[in-house]
């Protein structure tokens, strides 16, 4: 029989200890085992951690930090290509191609190897869906020197060629693509393309909102590289590139990046445009339409008009730079002007906000002119007795705006000014979320006075006109536009833009516009107020010119100071029960709203109804 030793509290303690010194031996022994792999026995794993940690930064868009972790690693392991490739791509996403090419040509004469750490064909995909081809070509590049076989690369470095317009070798690479693989359907679809384009001699890129060629690029006539289809009509929203003498205007300037290889739709109707450009005939000035409810831009054209197409020829070009009227000029958005009686919207919209009592103000009597504060205060017209909002409004009356602007009083009309988007940076581009950027077309800054000191002043101010150089009341038409928009829109102004939506060459979705709210500037309650009464200045009112039979127009006209003649304006929208168009017309120093900018109006609304 075994006789077992009985196991005393002392031993059981020595056991455990035993245990535990061996448990701390093994994980020091585990420990320098690692350390002495790290340091001693692989550089490569720690080379590797300093790689994949520059790759994590490239990807999150640190590009300091990825350059200096791949620095790291070329420190520790210089006869390693990896390093010199990612310091390639990281130069490259920052837009410094010169160092990306020397390092791409350092890593393949260190014999670099395809790999499945810089992953080019990726990155390359990458910038190709955000319409960036020529980083995208560096990229598909080094993957074919890698691996020259792959059928993604040459699919991509293709789609490149064929954005930059060089479409016999952007031909070459898809059928490169697809001897590799045949069943490819992409480059098969891209393949007919670039054939198509080949055969009409043209890349189209720049369409209206319903995919209607604005402009293309000439394959074939190397005089004239681009060509305008509506010309004149959209000279100001297209612009032109001139590269002879190195100027840029338009969409051409703000869009550069985007031009060419890039599809990019516009909010513009052409056949709106066109019928703004009809209706405006001769008049110097601008003419906008929005849709009130989206903030689209739908036509924008200012007169005089140059043509994009003929500036190759210098004596048209010269022509156009000595012509005193500027035809250049974008008045819709790079002008100011004073707005006169189309600013009483502000006015009214301020007094029905306020809680003034009517009863307290009207009638008053205009005599056509009056004294403030020893300073003579005209109206255009002698009305004689002006009994309430509604008939200073439809007769457009200075001194009963004037009275108006008494009760109100300076801040109160200053804040609707700034809610009507006075003092707003308006800007009718966008931002690109996938290239982290803002594309700015930016529009000149409405203001209003900085105060009224007396009565002459706030009157002043309460009819939309500059009481003194010191205290300017400036308007963009594009602005007046929105002003119109608002009220149609139930008194919320959207935010304007110009920029619908953005494709790259395979037709993937680079932008897309958001419509958007800018400012609730007042309750549906007052919109609806302020449209009943622009109704009646069409029906029966000052701006009758504008009438049209079979639509119900809302508008306000306004007469304001120019250089040397009379700014007319005219806002409106309709129809008025469910406004589609809001419209600004501003002549150039042409006359007076009611006479000039209403029949210009009336002429819009009725080419449209046909």
């Amino acid at each position: 029989m075994i006789k077992y030793k009985p196991i005393t509290h002392l031993s059981a303690k020595n056991y455990y200890n035993r245990k535990r010194i061996n448990l701390i031996l093994i994980i020091i022994a585990i420990l320098i085992g690692l350390y002495l792999l790290f340091n001693f026995g692989s550089k490569n794993l720690k080379y590797q951690l300093l790689i994949n940690s520059a790759l994590n930064n490239l990807k999150k868009g640190k590009l300091n930090y990825a350059i200096s972790d791949f620095n790291k690693a070329i420190n520790f392991n210089p006869k390693n290509p990896l390093a010199y490739d990612g310091l390639g791509s990281t130069y490259l996403k920052q837009g410094d191609f010169d160092k990306a090419i020397k390092y791409f040509n350092e890593a393949l004469s260190l014999n670099l190897k395809y790999n499945h750490s810089i992953k080019h064909v990726e990155f390359g995909e990458n910038y190709l869906n955000a319409g960036l081809y020529k980083q995208a070509e560096y990229e598909f590049t080094q993957a074919l020197k890698l691996y020259s076989i792959d059928y993604k690369s040459l699919f991509g470095l293709a789609c490149c060629y064929h954005a930059f317009g060089k479409l016999d070798t952007a031909i070459i690479y898809y059928n490169k693509s697809l001897t590799y693989n045949p069943k490819f359907t992409s480059a098969k679809k891209n393949l007919a393309m670039a054939e198509d384009d080949k055969n009409k001699g043209a890349i189209y890129y720049l369409f209206d909102r319903n995919g209607e060629p604005l402009a293309r690029y000439n394959l074939i006539d190397l005089k004239n590289k681009r060509t305008y289809m509506l010309d004149s009509k959209t000279a100001h929203i297209t612009g032109y590139n001139d590269e002879k003498r190195n100027k840029v205007e338009g969409i051409e300037k703000f869009l550069k990046d985007y031009i060419p290889g890039n599809k990019i739709y516009l909010t513009i109707d052409s056949k709106v445009q066109k019928s703004v450009a009809s209706a405006m005939g001769w008049r110097k000035g601008s003419f906008v339409v929005l849709d009130p409810k989206t903030g689209e831009i739908l036509a924008l054209y200012n007169q005089p008009v140059f043509s994009p197409n003929n500036l190759h020829n210098p004596q048209y070009y010269y022509k156009i730079i000595a012509n005193k009227n500027k035809p250049f000029l974008n008045r819709a958005i790079d002008k100011l002007y004073e707005p006169g009686s189309i600013a009483k919207i502000i006015t009214i919209a301020a007094a029905f906000e306020s809680g003034i009592n009517e009863k307290n103000i009207f009638p008053v009597k205009c005599a056509g002119s009056t004294v403030f504060d020893n300073k003579a205060f005209f109206c255009w017209k002698k009305h004689g007795k002006v009994s309430s909002i509604e008939e200073a409004i439809e007769t457009s009356c200075n001194i009963g705006a004037a009275f108006l602007g008494f009760a109100i009083g300076y801040p109160k009309l200053s804040e609707y000014n700034i809610r009507f988007g006075f003092n707003t940076e308006f800007d009718i581009g966008f931002y690109d979320k996938l290239r982290n950027q803002k594309i700015s077309i930016p529009v000149k800054k409405s203001i209003f006075p900085p105060d009224d000191k007396d009565r002459y002043e706030l009157a002043m101010h309460a009819c939309g006109l500059t009481p003194d150089k010191n205290k300017q009341y400036l308007i963009t038409p594009l602005h007046a536009a929105l002003l119109a928009a608002t009220v149609a829109n139930k008194g919320v102004m959207m935010n304007p833009f110009l920029i619908k939506e953005i494709r790259n060459i395979n037709g993937k979705l680079i932008y897309s516009s958001e419509i958007k709210p800018l400012k609730i500037s007042i309750s549906p309650q007052t919109a609806e107020k302020i449209k009943s009464m622009m109704i009646d200045v069409v029906e029966k009112g000052i701006g009758r010119k504008a009438r049209v039979k079979g639509l119900k127009i809302a508008g306000k006209t306004g007469t304001s100071g120019g250089k040397s003649e009379l700014n007319a304006w005219f806002i409106a929208f309709a129809p008025a029960d469910d406004p589609q168009f809001a419209i600004a017309i501003l002549g150039d120093e042409e006359g007076k709203g009611m006479q000039v900018a209403a029949p210009i109006a009336s002429d819009f609304f009725k080419a449209l109804l046909k």
